[in-house]
């Protein structure tokens, strides 16, 4: 299945493309502890705890929304020395927000990207 530019979606149902409220799920559901031992870290039973049902794993304490992987994925980018309007187009946010609200670095880890940045000039 491929859109008008041949590219193919990276997450599909039979339906085509996933739905955000479908992708939201599957990231809560995905990023409990549970999911990857049989052990919970809040000491709830695994047979009790209301967060193991499909519908309800944002409930897990442990389980982490989409904009936090969203905001580590462009703070990972930053980092990887992308240049900052590469970042902003892929993530389609505008640079400004991006400072404001999603780059986690220091202004040490700044100071020292540019200046290795420089270095290499």
């Amino acid at each position: 299945m491929t859109d008008d530019y041949g590219r193919e979606p990276m997450l599909a149902s039979r339906e085509g493309r996933t739905n955000k409220t479908t992708l939201r799920a599957y990231v809560y559901r995905g990023t409990r502890p549970c999911v990857y031992s049989s052990e919970c870290p809040h000491d709830r039973g695994i047979g009790e705890c209301s967060a193991v049902e499909r519908d309800t794993a944002y409930e897990c304490p442990s389980s982490v929304s989409p904009h936090a992987i969203r905001r580590g994925s462009i703070t990972h980018s930053l980092n990887s020395d992308m240049p900052d309007k590469v970042v902003s187009d892929r993530a389609n946010v505008s640079q400004r927000v991006i400072e404001q609200h999603y780059d986690q670095r220091t202004e040490r880890e700044k100071m020292e990207q540019r200046r290795e940045y420089l270095d290499n000039l």
